[in-house]
């Protein structure tokens, strides 16, 4: 049984006394087949992060990334263990990178901001993303992913201009910045999934 499948089973056992519409399942689904993806993809963060010297930064480029990936949706390959697989690997490295350009000092405030501004357009114009394999049928739901990939973004601005950490920022707004990257056409063909 896939997660997809696991979470509609769920969806239906925890829905069907409470005369739920087909609407307000498509929600409960989604948010369980994202918890349970989450859960996995933490283990093998933890695992890459761990093999590269990066847990911190690894982490909290996957929660912030993460977090926006929930949201506004992105490129998927065509099996969600590929998809687990490349996403810790991918902020594994990020946090690698982070820890890297912070102590060559390559990252200021300006350099961040931009990255943060180009992925506040990305979430404008192009969220939520779906795929076949996850279609978003309702227009309500869609609208909210939007609002909330929008906030998100501006949310890790404001956390950056607060902090005084740099590993904290840079490993934030790279996690953000690489999300919103998946966010592209490019990345979205076949209805949203590479077959890699």
């Amino acid at each position: 049984m896939n997660l997809a499948e696991m979470s509609q089973q769920l969806t239906i056992a925890l829905t069907n006394q409470l005369n739920y519409d087909e609407e307000k399942r498509e929600i409960i689904a989604y948010a369980i087949e994202t918890a349970l993806l989450a859960i996995s993809g933490a283990f093998l963060i933890l695992v890459f992060g761990l093999l590269l010297n990066a847990l911190v930064p690894a982490l909290i480029a996957a929660a912030f990334g993460g977090s926006l990936r929930r949201v506004s949706g992105g490129a998927h390959f065509n099996t969600p263990l590929k998809c687990l697989f490349s996403g810790a690997l991918m902020y594994s490295v990020i946090g690698f990178l982070a820890v890297k350009l912070m102590n060559l000092n390559l990252m200021n405030q300006s350099f961040l901001l931009i990255l943060l501004i180009s992925s506040l357009l990305a979430v404008s114009i192009l969220s939520p993303v779906q795929s076949e394999a996850k279609p978003i049928h309702s227009k309500s739901l869609r609208h909210k992913l939007k609002i909330a990939s929008i906030v998100f973004v501006l949310l890790t601005a404001l956390i950056t201009y607060i902090s005084t950490n740099s590993l904290v920022n840079i490993s934030a707004v790279l996690g953000v910045f690489s999300q919103s990257i998946t966010l592209l056409p490019m990345f979205n063909k076949k209805g949203g999934e590479m077959g890699l």
